[in-house]
């Protein structure tokens, strides 16, 4: 292998259409996010840290649905020379549990099966990041992240699923959220929210982004972010202010502006909204927005965009 990618290999599963694999990015915070759809038992992953633990899970996709089969860890050594790691075997047992795997593969956990069955014509969205706290004063669980459509199709009713496990990996729960975008043409990025109580015994959640082919004959309203600054107050409160402008040709009656916040890696920190003043914008016309945050760390740029409700 390079020295900055890992090679995975799994047991075929009888009945197995494909295969989805789930990775944590190296992040260690029990986010798992999808990463690639594949026929094959085996895949590569590429453009890995150094020094860093990756850890994977692995979905068999048949006519029932999705069920987890396999996970494993694979560290980084500290130079970029993978051979430390080189070939990583995830194996399965007849039952749909992991087996336990020479190291760097922990002993494994057993994985109970996971999200409901996709329509058949469901586009896979790519999750570029993703990540989560709690509100400071409910302690509710707030996901945000940003997803991109990598297909050559147009794709409308793209959402987000977050599928949650307890101890041992059992599933305990799923929520959905739609993009802040409605409408995703090829190469397009959107930023997400999901809010929810915290579920208990929550240990880790998977995401899985997903939409349905579109005729995009009109999308979103375009309109035009202007200007923007970024300053924090007296409060601790951190804004992302500025001016957007309706450049079209008929009226927006409600437009609001998200906002999402990134670290120096490019990875989401926060994604929030606030409505213009006026909300409501006649052609030319410009408004004022002011997006706060009360969670902002190792915040390093930013993206506004308008969109029309």
């Amino acid at each position: 292998m390079s020295k900055n990618s890992i090679k995975l290999v799994w047991e075929p599963v009888a009945g197995s259409k494909a295969y989805r694999l789930y990775s944590d990015m190296g992040t260690g915070y029990g986010v798992y996010l999808f990463k690639v759809e594949t026929e094959e038992h085996t895949l590569v992953d590429t453009s890995l840290r150094t020094g860093s633990r990756y850890q994977y899970r692995v979905g068999s996709v048949s006519r029932t649905g999705e069920k987890a089969v396999a996970r494993a860890t694979a560290n980084t050594p500290a130079s970029l020379d993978l051979q430390a790691a080189g070939k990583v075997e995830v194996a399965s047992a007849p039952d749909g549990s992991a087996l336990a795997a020479p190291e760097p593969i922990p002993s494994p956990v057993r994985v109970t099966p996971a999200p409901t069955p996709l329509p058949p014509d469901t586009v896979i969205l790519g999750l570029l990041s993703a990540t989560d706290y709690a509100h400071d004063v409910d302690g509710t669980l707030i996901i945000v992240g940003e997803v991109r459509n990598d297909t050559h199709l147009d794709v409308g009713q793209a959402t987000v699923t977050a599928t949650f496990y307890g101890t041992e990996g059992r599933v305990i729960g799923e929520a959905n959220g739609p993009t802040i975008l409605s409408a995703l043409r090829p190469g397009v990025r959107s930023p997400f929210v999901i809010t929810l109580p915290r579920p208990a015994g929550l240990e880790n959640y998977s995401l899985r982004a997903t939409g349905r082919p579109v005729d995009l004959l009109t999308s979103d309203a375009e309109l035009n972010v202007i200007n923007t600054r970024r300053f924090e107050d007296k409060t601790g409160f951190y804004h992302v202010a500025g001016v957007i402008e309706n450049p079209g040709e008929r009226r927006v009656e409600q437009a609001r502006v998200v906002v999402t916040l990134y670290d120096r890696g490019g990875r989401v920190v926060n994604v929030g909204f606030a409505y213009p003043r006026p909300s409501s914008l006649s052609p030319k016309d410009r408004a004022d927005f002011d997006v706060s945050f009360s969670y902002y760390p190792k915040v390093f740029s930013h993206l506004a965009i308008a969109v029309e409700d």
